[in-house]
């Protein structure tokens, strides 16, 4: 038996012994993107809502978990680009901003400052209105990250 014969089923097992690894680090990856996903279209969906009812100090927040949980382990696995990782990031923080907004709006309607309440509702929409539509030929801060976790979910698994 020649040394090359002898190495071979070690190597062999070898490589086969890290695919496992492999598919998993590509299962747990796309589950990640699949939840940013959808709490991304919770927020777009919340946004919407609060442009569309005109409830000044609604009781429900924008979900922030799926990113903050997820979003750290995809920065460290190298799954993002600086300018992808930018986008999420913008996203991330208006969202931070509009549930910060909504606490004030809810301050302001216990303390019953009806215009400080306004002014905090006014302030919501806006930030609602750069997540969610696009204006001034500028995509909207949701269709920019969208489009980016969409892209990474469509990866073929042999490019994680």
């Amino acid at each position: 038996m020649s040394p090359l014969e002898a190495i071979l089923p070690t190597v062999a097992g070898f490589v086969l012994g890290l695919v496992p690894g492999w598919l998993d680090r590509k299962r747990r990856l796309r589950t990640h993107w699949c939840a940013v996903r959808a709490e991304f279209d919770l927020c777009k969906e919340m946004a919407d809502k609060l442009l569309a009812d005109n409830i000044l100090s609604p009781l429900y927040r924008l979900p922030t978990v799926a990113f903050q949980t997820s979003f750290p382990l995809l920065l460290a696995e190298g799954a993002l680009t600086e300018k992808e990782s930018l986008a999420l990031t913008w996203f991330s923080n208006h969202v931070q901003e509009m549930n910060r907004g909504l606490d004030l709006a809810a301050e302001a309607h216990t303390s019953g400052d009806h215009a400080l309440l306004k002014k905090e509702y006014d302030r919501n929409c806006v930030k609602a209105r750069a997540l969610v539509q696009s204006a001034d030929g500028r995509e909207c801060l949701y269709a920019i990250a969208r489009q980016i976790v969409d892209a990474k979910i469509r990866l073929k698994w042999w490019k994680y």
